[in-house]
């Protein structure tokens, strides 16, 4: 989840855009023979280096005004409690919170919203290529707005009881037989106890073997297969297959090259996660883990998310400073925008776009 809610990403196409999915037998991953512990960091970030800016759109905070600062260099106002923010178009998909809920628009460079807006379930859901952006509302509703901007689909509702939350998006261009590649694409939600999937063919079923989607891209897709009050177990799947298991982690973002997938923490507890997993999306083995220091002197991250296929973008709480902070492969890790200080008990300053 992210502050509220770690939004959730992509649904394999093959998957989704098949009407029926029969089960399949799981398969387990390669053991690691090596007998050797996957390498791991500390989650201290005092005293970073500074390095570049954020490579993707990401949202400040400060004397009670928002702006979006684009890849670009823009600088775009957006309104307070903001909690999803993706590019589209020449502007931006968002979403805000207030007391009746969460309410969806499209806004331009500017800041200027768009004709409508929409009472909706948290989360956005974003192609790979970032050229659909789909939500979810009450009793199954679904939208995408496309690469146009203002162009907006809906979808035959899934049968969801109460509000429903958008958890992947397959397809980049959802006008049926439009363009390249034209095929239509086909949207994952999560109800209160299943996901389903919607496709723009007016298919409506199941998503296989998980109870709510989390992540996925291409054939990839990663999610929730059970939950307690101690803790969690998910799965990752390959064309409908569950090719493993873990009840370590929760599956967050895969990385731009399908190589890795991160891991949150199994079960949530306290003001934020102060562990977090770099898998092989293959077979779930840890590639790198940022771990937290026993007895304090380590920060909480809120949101994480793939700046490329070599590194992490994570908002971090430590010692009352807020900060985005870059996390390598290699372990490595650097500011991407300086700590500012602020409370824990105020709204998180900074917000990275969902991908």
């Amino acid at each position: 989840m992210k502050t509220l809610a770690r939004t959730v990403l992509l649904v394999a196409t093959a998957l989704t855009l098949t009407p029926a999915l029969a089960p399949a037998t799981a398969a387990s991953p390669s053991p690691d023979t090596s007998g050797r512990r996957a390498p791991s960091t500390v989650l201290d970030v005092r005293g970073l280096e500074q390095g570049a800016p954020p490579a993707i759109a990401w949202s400040e905070r400060t004397d009670g005004r928002t702006v979006v600062h684009g890849t670009g260099g823009t600088l775009t106002p957006l309104p307070n409690r903001l909690t999803e923010v993706a590019p589209m178009g020449s502007g931006y998909v968002i979403q805000t919170l207030s007391r009746s809920g969460t309410t969806t628009r499209w806004v331009s460079a500017d800041g200027t919203p768009g004709r409508r807006e929409w009472r909706t379930g948290y989360g956005l859901a974003v192609s790979p290529k970032g050229e659909v952006v789909a939500f979810a509302g009450r009793a199954g509703r679904v939208w995408t707005i496309d690469q146009e901007g203002d162009r907006v689909f809906r979808y035959n509702r899934p049968p969801v009881t109460g509000t429903a939350h958008a958890a992947a998006v397959a397809g980049e261009n959802c006008k049926e037989g439009e363009g390249d590649p034209g095929f239509g694409c086909s949207i994952a939600v999560n109800g209160p106890h299943r996901a389903f999937y919607t496709s723009s063919h007016g298919i409506v079923d199941r998503v296989p073997h998980l109870l709510q989607t989390d992540t996925g891209r291409g054939r990839w897709l990663g999610g929730l297969t059970s939950v307690s009050d101690f803790g969690s177990c998910s799965a990752m799947l390959r064309s409908s297959r569950v090719r493993w298991r873990t009840c370590d982690n929760q599956l967050s973002d895969i990385s731009p090259d399908n190589r890795h997938v991160l891991g949150t923490p199994a079960y949530g507890d306290g003001f934020g996660p102060s562990s977090l997993d770099v898998l092989a999306t293959a077979d779930g083995s840890v590639v790198h883990s940022f771990t937290y220091r026993r007895g304090g002197g380590s920060a909480t991250y809120f949101d994480e998310v793939w700046e490329d296929a070599q590194h992490v973008l994570v908002v971090t709480y430590q010692d009352g400073e807020w900060a985005i902070v870059r996390l390598g492969l290699d372990g490595s890790m650097e500011y991407a925008v300086a700590p500012r200080r602020g409370s824990m008990d105020t709204w998180t300053p900074f917000q990275l776009q969902t991908r």
